[in-house]
């Protein structure tokens, strides 16, 4: 195969050098399966296990006060080493129904679990059945936290855990075919996974119907996302019209602007099919999961799909369901055969939202025990990242953080400042010659306009180095994450710390999924996308855990740096994702 710059199995040296925010972990592999059956507790396992009772050697156990080992006992010498026991409401919820195989999208707040919730269904199954996992992310930093994670529960049933687990991310080196033929698990992002599992050898052996079991989807909406207003509005114009009405002049103006929005769409990497529908990377990798459904022969159990996200909504649910029928098709075959089942949703006992009702962010809420904080800026120095940042180490000082995370959002964290919009002058003149030189002279003076306005703009992008680079000045120890999880393609000199410093940076679309051990504080630099993308900033505190065999919320504190008219919109945002009030902090 061709050698590429595309990265992939990360080494277990490498994730333990986030020791300080996760717990220690260790790596797994296909023949070594049959050593963690011989080494863990004796079980019988019923793959109709019902939501009554568990059967198992010791006698049969009421669902209510079954805890993870007893639900999941060929990973219970794990749960107890890693003292997880009592289920949270999600994992609750759901272990009956991903016991029983059944294709689920967890939906539940942030930090409640809902890794969990799906990793030990599909682990079990792997390690029962000796089957192999393909486990999605959006992001190569929650692609690493899984992978750690899994590394977790496999590390204590076996000292030959190491080549169980792959890792197909931008950073990481390419599997060969004899770690690809061995591994039970392989985790990361679309594109990166499509490629090897298309170029490696056994790549479709791995996805074959007698091969493989479980399929998880994190943060699914973030892997089907809807397509852009914009486009789909090119691609969905027209279709309720006869196909008589379309021929006036409107019409055809009308189908240029769509073929030159579908075409700038396709400049853009969007790959568009013969029906005109977006076809994503995660669409892509369930295509080629469709077509090695019956490698492996036709008896062969259809692959279990487990999803899950905060955020997700009815659309969510339907856009996967529907992303699965079109896999089927594209294989020649049907829906049932492929998959067997629709997805259904699955919320957390308690939650009171009907079936069928749109679900909505408030649906969704952040824990009581975090705080939500602001540091108010005046609005010149609001855009200013070098006070910005002063703002973050003066608030730090005042809390103490013993770990934290820093989010650079809107303005600090986009790679182009675009220009404010100016609504486009009309092409005047009685001739066509004379239209063609006023709308060249109007794209001229908006270009002007336009390197004027940068000119202007007194907000500089921040990379992730460099905000490091300006809190070291100030007195704050930090890296960025994806060097800490070392994921970094060129390494520079100090990036080979043994310690992981206190505080981490990176972008906003990083804190989907994340969780480390720990974390106090979390500080938001610069504007969230939305009130969602900020109910994911703040969920990477207030994370569930068990002490003494109950479900406990580490209290933490969100820190925003703003405006004071920023302050009004976000004290709605927290209120809106169910947070306390919204309280300044004064430095």
């Amino acid at each position: 195969m061709k050698a590429t710059a595309i990265p992939f199995v990360l080494s277990l040296t490498t994730i333990l050098r986030v020791a300080s925010f996760s717990p220690a972990v260790s790596h797994h592999t296909r023949p070594f399966l049959k050593k963690i059956q011989t080494k863990s507790t004796t079980f019988v396992v019923r793959k109709n296990w019902s939501k009554d009772a568990l059967f198992m050697s010791d006698g049969a156990v009421g669902l209510e006060e079954a805890t993870l080992p007893d639900i999941f006992p060929a990973l219970s010498e794990s749960l107890h080493s890693l003292g997880f026991s009592t289920p949270t409401p999600i994992q609750s919820a759901s272990a009956a129904k991903a016991v029983d195989g059944e294709n689920l999208l967890l939906i539940a707040p942030t930090g409640s679990g809902k890794t969990l919730a799906y990793l030990l269904p599909a682990l079990s199954k792997a390690i029962t059945e000796d089957k192999t996992v393909l486990c999605v992310a959006p992001t190569r930093e929650l692609a690493v936290q899984l992978m750690r994670d899994s590394l977790s529960l496999l590390s204590v049933l076996s000292n030959d855990a190491e080549s169980a687990v792959l890792l197909a991310v931008r950073g990481a080196d390419i599997p060969t075919p004899a770690e690809l033929s061995t591994a039970t698990m392989i985790i990361g992002t679309p594109q990166e996974l499509n490629i090897v599992l298309t170029n490696v050898g056994g790549g479709y052996e791995f996805l074959a119907g007698d091969t493989l079991s479980t399929v998880v989807l994190d943060e699914v909406d973030v892997l089907l996302p809807l397509p852009p207003k914009q486009l789909r509005t090119a691609l969905d114009k027209g279709r309720d019209k006869p196909k008589k009405d379309r021929n006036t002049p409107q019409d055809e103006r009308r189908r240029q602007e769509q073929r030159r929005k579908l075409m700038a769409a396709k400049r853009k990497g969007t790959e568009i099919n013969d029906s005109k529908q977006i076809i994503t990377q995660t669409e892509k990798l369930l295509n080629l999961i469709a077509s090695c459904r019956f490698a492996g022969g036709e008896d062969a159990m259809p692959p279990q799909i487990l999803a899950g996200s905060a955020t997700a909504s009815r659309k969510t649910l339907d856009r996967l369901n529907r992303a699965m029928r079109n896999a089927a098709e594209e294989a020649s075959s049907t829906f049932d055969l492929v998959w067997s089942k629709d997805i259904k949703a699955c919320r957390p006992e308690g939650d009171t939202q009907k079936e069928g009702e749109e679900h909505t962010i408030r649906t969704v809420t952040v824990p009581s025990q975090v705080d939500h904080r602001y540091v108010c800026l005046p609005k010149e120095s609001a855009s200013s990242p070098a006070s910005v940042l002063t703002a973050v180490a003066n608030a730090a000082k005042v809390l103490k953080p013993k770990t934290a995370l820093v989010f650079l959002c809107g303005e600090f964290g986009k790679a182009n400042i675009k220009a404010k919009e100016v609504a486009k002058a009309k092409p005047s003149g009685a001739t066509s010659k004379a239209r063609r030189n006023s709308m060249l002279k109007n794209k001229k003076m908006a270009s002007k306009a336009e390197m004027k306005d940068k000119a202007k703009s007194p907000t500089a992008v921040l990379s992730a180095r460099k905000t490091c680079a300006i809190l070291e000045k100030l007195g704050i120890d930090a890296q960025p994450l994806h060097v800490a999880l070392g994921l970094e393609l060129n390494v520079k000199e100090g990036d080979e710390t043994i310690e992981t410093p206190p505080f981490l940076v990176t972008f906003e679309g990083s804190a989907r999924g994340l969780h480390f051990d720990g974390v106090d504080a979390v500080f938001v630099v610069g504007r969230p996308a939305s009130a969602a993308s900020y109910l994911h900033l703040a969920g990477r505190v207030g994370r569930a855990s068990t002490s003494d065999g109950n479900v406990v919320i580490k209290p933490g504190t969100v820190v925003s740096v703003c405006t004071k008219g920023s302050a009004t919109e976000l004290d709605k945002w927290t209120r809106q994702i169910g947070g306390s009030a919204l309280e300044e902090l004064v430095l």
